[in-house]
């Protein structure tokens, strides 16, 4: 991991937190995310015209990368406006930020996810910061109390199947890019990468909103009566901008997606701050246990 890489991951871990709680405080939906990935593709539309793909050019690898991450994302984001509209923040995003890091760790070992694999450290680390991850879970009821203990694992292994999907297919398909011939400032391929993700998303769930009942309502209540979702899509084009460069610093995608998990302690904070949830020793001591595993995984 190196130093640029690792600023890169920072700054978005900052981003990925806010536009988590304002959906999470926000009526979270499919329609809001449809929202948000149209602001996002707004934002980072002029990285098309600074930074022209060779798009006959590109080979079919990167298209299937690109599918893959468009699936990969709709499943994340289904996931969250699942998982936020049935439990508490405190309760969803850190098993759904928690389970990746192993899916990824044990992934490294099949799948071409990076130049080296994890070693011994970094796969304990790992561990530790799952560990850590899952003692942030608050004991606390959800929002419904009637709702099964097995609802809240669907929906976090539909979100961590979406992460690992999207960050091993975009890991592959920014190094495409990148090995495409494309001589302009490093910034500007990833985001034009980018722009082309979230035009599928924005298609996807469109499709979606339009299908289903409670969406077309949702949508109706969000649209033109609050500028939340705008500023979620801003958060989240700047956070996913940084973390596709990041990609390109990196020797390992899990060791990306493994710092990231420092996300996790800023959105216990602003959950505590802004959605007045309670500090829990229990989330004191997955907090220690993230930085420890953190630690660990670059001894």
């Amino acid at each position: 991991m190196t130093i640029a890489a690792f600023l890169l991951i920072l700054i978005s871990v900052f981003l990925h937190a806010g536009w988590n709680l304002l959906l999470k405080e926000h009526k979270p939906s499919l329609a809001f995310c449809f929202l948000l990935s149209c602001c996002a593709l707004l934002c980072m539309s002029p990285c098309i015209i600074l930074c022209p793909l060779p798009m006959m050019g590109l080979p079919w690898k990167f298209w299937a990368c690109l599918g893959g991450s468009i699936v990969g994302e709709l499943l994340y984001t289904s996931s969250l406006a699942h998982g936020y509209k049935l439990f508490d923040f405190s309760i969803f995003y850190p098993l759904a930020r928690a389970l990746p890091v192993v899916m990824l760790a044990i992934g490294s070992f099949f799948l071409p996810l990076g130049r080296e694999r994890p070693d011994t450290w970094a796969l304990v680390g790992m561990a530790v910061l799952f560990f850590g991850c899952l003692c942030m879970s608050s004991r606390s009821k959800s929002s419904d109390t009637s709702r099964p203990a097995w609802q809240l694992w669907f929906w976090v292994l539909i979100g961590a199947t979406g992460t690992c999907l999207y960050t091993g297919f975009d890991n592959g398909g920014t190094n495409l890019v990148k090995d495409s011939g494309v001589v302009v400032w490093g910034l500007l391929p990833s985001c034009a990468y980018f722009c082309l993700v979230e035009i599928g998303l924005v298609v996807g769930n469109g499709l979606l909103v339009l299908l289903l009942p409670e969406e077309r309502k949702a949508f109706k209540e969000i649209f033109g009566k609050t500028w939340t979702p705008l500023v979620a899509g801003f958060f989240d084009a700047l956070c996913y901008s940084l973390v596709l460069v990041a990609y390109t610093k990196a020797t390992n995608a899990s060791m990306v997606f493994a710092f990231r998990q420092l996300g996790l302690p800023v959105g216990f904070l602003a959950g505590v701050i802004f959605l007045h949830e309670k500090a829990l020793p229990r989330k004191i001591v997955g907090l220690c246990c993230i930085v420890a595993g953190l630690l660990i995984s670059v001894l």
